[in-house]
């Protein structure tokens, strides 16, 4: 990778992060934002973080095991910790951390690249089918008129990845096809049975209700109400937003993406305070998990991404 290239790939996120916060920074009123920002939040929240760090880790180590042809012994221990690890990457870039995931599961379960890509690949389709599949129930159950076009793209992605899992199933030859669909990265997509892809789909849906959850309490702990479904809905736009690999860490883009999604439900500034506790919340976590619980991992994953991006 050429010098400038790389320059453009850490630097451009960066300024899109910093513009995004003095955007948001210059409507804000300091001493408001300071009077919510409470020690009262910061028990509520610290506690809903390690519950679901907990929760989310067990899930996300579960969900690889169960996506594995022929898992090492204990390996659902060491899918912990490899996920732990590659967290740090995935602060930086949603798509190193996804890359880093795939370089372990190659070295630590002893599978080929492709291999292991393919079911990093799975699981973060199942996750989509997740996030669509739950934003249209939000949309549905909403009092509010939900534009068709919403509801419509949410199902042709839905429908889509489905039919293209269907595709990928199918038995007999698809003639040229074939060489595209037999290839090794879309072999667990291929091979996986039915019944472990819907447990993992269910592992994934408890994933991202966590999530909801994790929001809602810090809603609450900012007491502030916001229904059920506008949760939803809101939190997993949110997500989506700041998993872009525009900014860093969803920094900016996340909180701009916040204010605009539970606009009406509390002031600006608590808006903006929400979104702040909420994504330091989670670097800390994050970081946390990847240095303490998993280092000789994270300088593996760091290694391993730094040879494949030279």
């Amino acid at each position: 990778m050429s010098h400038w290239r790389r320059i453009v790939r850490i630097g451009l996120p960066a300024l899109v992060s910093v513009g995004a916060l003095v955007a948001l920074f210059l409507q804000v009123d300091l001493e408001r934002l300071r009077e919510v920002l409470t020690w009262q939040v910061a028990v509520w929240e610290i506690t809903a973080l390690l519950v679901y760090g907990v929760v989310t880790l067990t899930l996300e180590a579960v969900s690889i095991v169960r996506l594995l042809p022929a898992p090492p012994p204990g390996f659902t221990w060491t899918s912990a910790r490899i996920k732990s690890a590659t967290y740090l990457l995935g602060i930086l870039n949603y798509a190193l951390g996804v890359a880093a995931l795939s370089l372990l599961l190659r070295r630590r379960a002893g599978i080929g690249l492709a291999e292991s890509a393919s079911v990093v690949l799975l699981i973060s389709g199942l996750d989509m089918l997740v996030v669509l599949s739950l934003a249209a129930a939000g949309l549905a159950a909403s009092e509010a008129e939900t534009p068709i076009l919403w509801l419509a793209v949410l199902a042709v992605g839905g429908v889509g990845f489905v039919a293209g899992m269907a595709i990928l199933r199918l038995p007999g030859s698809f003639g040229p096809l074939e060489r595209i669909r037999s290839l090794a990265f879309f072999r667990a997509l291929r091979t996986t049975p039915t019944r472990r892809i819907l447990e993992v789909t269910i592992l994934r849906a408890g994933f991202a209700l966590a999530f909801v959850t994790l929001a809602g309490v810090i809603f609450t702990a900012f007491d502030i109400h916001v229904p059920a479904h506008e949760l939803v809905v809101g939190i997993l736009v949110v997500a989506v937003v700041s998993a872009l690999p525009i900014a860093v860490a969803g920094i900016g883009t996340g909180q701009a993406a916040f204010v605009a999604a539970f606009r009406g439900v509390a002031p600006y500034e608590t808006l903006l305070a929400v979104s702040i506790a909420m994504s330091a919340g989670m670097i800390a976590l994050r970081v946390g998990m990847g240095l303490i619980f998993a280092r000789e991992f994270t300088r593996e994953a760091l290694e391993e991404t730094r040879k494949e991006s030279v």
